[in-house]
């Protein structure tokens, strides 16, 4: 009997032995796997972001975010859950101060982590208890590694150190509006960050590790799959240009006590765009500053009225209509025209001029009356044909179309208008890209931001007769009688256009607040840069153009033409010194 007993309990054994480890051999290890083995996500860095000559514009650095698991937290902030604890476990006299000088240990490793991170200890502990049953809760984020290292190691009980990225941008406010910057989970928001976020942003790995009861790491067992960093972006933008545009459009920001300014320099061969800027800016690295008007990109986000600018354009298509010739003679007597009772005036009686010096006198009775010669579906034209009103093809973020009526909806007035730049907007990319034509002979490029490999072929706008015409009537404004002297840079030939506008305003323009703009050229001989800068707004008492606009492109393209060793093209008259 004993004898059967026993091996009945043995084959029992056996038996349970054989349902354990053969056949629910699988079932039991994959129970304990999610016990121990969790999948712990890798982080992926986003792509680097360079200028055109290969410095780094944007960058991911390793930064670390603090959590806790306030389920397990709480225990130790909650006197009450103690002692509930303490008389559960029915300890003995030893046993109670030997764990409660375990919990004030952990306690006071839990105030060195909130002193090391500067977080209010009240504060906190409060929303720890309010959130005791949750199992998640950010303590800090954006923690610099070596600074995360030591609040791990001071071991208090349900906390945990996730590895992350921060995008760095070591060029800060310099390149803020056209970088743009990413949001605290490392994802683009704003300007080229957001444009291009599928392809910056990389594809986060996973690896397989062994976590123990307190749900600390104690072994990796194996990589699921690899990290994948982001793609880098190589940009058409100059890094050297960009600085010197920036503090050149700073200067005079300050000097005008101006409510904005923004510019954006073109190469004149490709379309590329070398600098853009708008200010008052920002700088991505400090998010305290991330908010508000000054996030808006101007050159793109901005609608205004161009203003005299256009006038090259006007004459640019009459002579290529053959309405108009070179010589033909343009009477602006008596320095005004009335149009459908409105009254079109220039700064003064200019008298009888040639189309040439209606645009180095900026005269807007001459403008006027040129475009008469042509139909409002052809002045139309060409201001549609040149990009105004239309997408650029930047996808950029906050970008505007401007607006331009159709010419079925035009008065006499309103083709007048248009001709010295009122009555429509556009952005001021929409006015840099169209001066391509005029350093294209007559053909217009799209604009990029990325760096091109080969120069877009273009279309056609304009002839290139009419197109080098307009080119060397634009030159005089940069001469000493023209309206730009300022724009002037000594040794090289320089073409431009002022622009002087009243502000709108609901049901009409603000009389006493103006915006100021340059067009330029340079060199003339063989293009290379195109320039056009917008000042909103100087309150110092001057506004025009010629005076405000100009003597920044003067200041920065004599920077530009330096550093990159462009040859003067001026020839000087025989017997000059």
């Amino acid at each position: 009997m004993i004898y059967g007993l026993i091996v009945l309990l043995f084959s029992a054994i056996f038996a349970k032995a054989f349902h354990v480890q053969i056949l629910e051999a699988d079932f039991l290890q994959s129970e304990g796997n999610k016990r121990q083995i969790r999948s712990l996500e890798i982080p992926a860095p986003r792509g680097e972001i360079y200028d055109r000559n290969g410095k780094v514009l944007a960058l991911s650095t390793p930064i670390d975010s603090i959590w806790v698991d306030p389920k397990i937290l709480s225990f130790y902030l909650d006197p009450a859950q103690q002692q509930a604890q303490l008389l559960k476990e029915n300890l003995t006299t030893q046993q109670v101060a030997k764990r409660k000088a375990l919990i004030d240990a952990k306690y006071l490793a839990y105030q060195q982590m909130l002193k090391l991170l500067n977080v209010s200890e009240e504060t906190f502990t409060r929303q720890v208890l309010a959130k005791k049953n949750r199992r998640f809760m950010y303590v800090e984020r954006g923690v610099l590694p070596e600074l995360s290292a030591q609040i791990e190691d001071l071991d208090v009980p349900g906390l945990y150190v996730q590895n992350q990225y921060k995008r760095y941008y070591p060029a800060g406010e310099v390149v803020g509006h056209l970088i743009g910057f990413t949001n605290i989970d490392d994802t683009g928001i704003a300007g080229i960050e957001k444009t291009y976020d599928d392809w910056l942003s990389g594809h986060a790995g996973k690896k397989q590790i062994i976590k123990d009861r307190a749900g600390r790491v104690i072994e990796f067992v194996k990589d699921i799959e690899p990290a994948e960093p982001g793609q880098p972006l190589v940009l058409s933008i100059d890094e050297d240009l960009q600085f010197f545009l920036y503090h050149a459009l700073k200067k005079a920001f300050i000097r005008h006590q101006a409510q904005s300014i923004m510019s954006v320099i073109l190469d004149a061969q490709t379309g590329e765009v070398l600098a853009m800027v708008s200010l008052p800016g920002f700088n991505p690295n400090d998010r305290s500053q991330l908010t508000g008007n000054r996030l808006r990109n101007r050159v793109i986000a901005d609608r205004i009225e161009p203003g005299s600018t256009v006038k090259p354009f006007i004459v640019a298509k009459a002579l290529d209509l053959g309405v108009l010739h070179l010589d033909d003679e343009i009477d602006t007597r008596p320095g005004s025209l009335r149009i459908q009772g409105q009254r079109i005036t220039d700064t003064r009686n200019h008298g009888v001029i040639t189309p040439g010096e209606v645009i180095k006198l900026s005269s807007n009775v001459g403008a006027s009356k040129i475009a008469f010669k042509m139909t409002p579906q052809q002045e139309w034209q060409m201001y549609h044909d040149v990009g105004f009103g239309q997408d650029l093809g930047l996808f950029l973020p906050g970008e505007t179309l401007g607006f331009i009526r159709p010419a079925t909806e035009w008065q006499k007035i309103d083709q007048a208008s248009a001709s010295f730049g009122y009555g429509f907007n556009i952005n001021l990319m929409q006015l840099a890209q169209a001066y391509l034509i005029f350093a294209n002979e007559g053909k217009i490029k799209p604009v990029s931001l990325l760096k091109l490999n080969k120069v877009p072929e273009g279309t056609q706008v304009v002839s290139k007769e009419s197109a080098q015409a307009v080119l060397g009537m634009m030159e005089k404004v940069a001469a000493r009688k023209g309206t730009a002297p300022q724009a002037n840079i000594e040794g090289y030939r320089v073409a431009g256009k002022t622009g002087t506008v009243h502000r709108t305003k609901i049901g009409g323009y603000e009389q006493n607040k103006y915006i100021s703009l340059f067009a330029g050229i340079v060199p003339v001989s063989n293009p290379k840069y195109i320039m056009v800068t917008a000042i909103n707004e100087p309150s110092r008492g001057i506004y025009y153009g010629g005076k405000v606009a100009a003597p920044v492109f003067h200041e920065v393209m004599q920077e530009a033409l330096r550093l990159n060793n462009i040859p003067p093209d001026e020839v000087l008259e025989e017997g000059a010194p």
